[in-house]
């Protein structure tokens, strides 16, 4: 059985270091994020926690930015698969989501959080996701079909006022 383990840990230690250098920030970014959120969540609040991801994501630099969007989505998608798999945190939806909006705003791409509902067994459900152009980056493209959205992009921090508050 530890031999196992120490196999397993040799293997994706390898996987991790064939990565490259951007490829391992990410992956490091996406774990660290994410667990952040979480913590967040429970010790802050969605607004405040929101609030804070905001502020560390626009404080980048502008050489991060000089890439295709598409590029900079594949690349954080890719890494939270990675963390996903080899973690098994994979979190609640608003906590993935939130994470991927943070991380793509850090890297100059402008993205939108949903969040949608739907009345399913006489239970309210709640989901969130994030769009890219009107296209869902960590769903299925028909989520917005499944859930009903709310018409804007959810800013839960009362400190940032999208156009559309004004």
């Amino acid at each position: 059985m530890a031999l196992v383990l120490m196999a397993t840990t040799l293997r994706k230690a390898r996987a991790f270091r064939s990565q490259g250098s951007e490829g391992r920030r990410a992956i490091l970014e996406v774990a660290l994020v994410s667990t952040l959120v979480s913590a967040g969540f429970r010790l802050l609040g969605v607004a405040r926690t929101q609030s804070l991801l905001r502020r560390w994501a626009t404080a980048t630099s502008v050489q991060r930015r000089q890439r295709l969007p598409e590029v900079h989505i594949l690349s954080v998608r890719r890494a939270q698969g990675i963390v996903w798999r080899n973690l098994g945190t994979k979190g609640t939806c608003l906590t993935r989501s939130l994470t991927l909006w943070a991380l793509l705003l850090r890297r100059g791409v402008e993205t939108n959080l949903r969040v949608g509902f739907r009345k399913s067994e006489g239970k309210l459900e709640g989901h969130a996701w994030v769009e890219h152009h009107g296209i869902a980056l960590n769903e299925a493209p028909d989520v917005s079909r499944k859930y009903t959205a709310f018409t804007n992009p959810a800013a839960f921090d009362a400190r940032y006022k999208p156009e559309y508050w004004r």
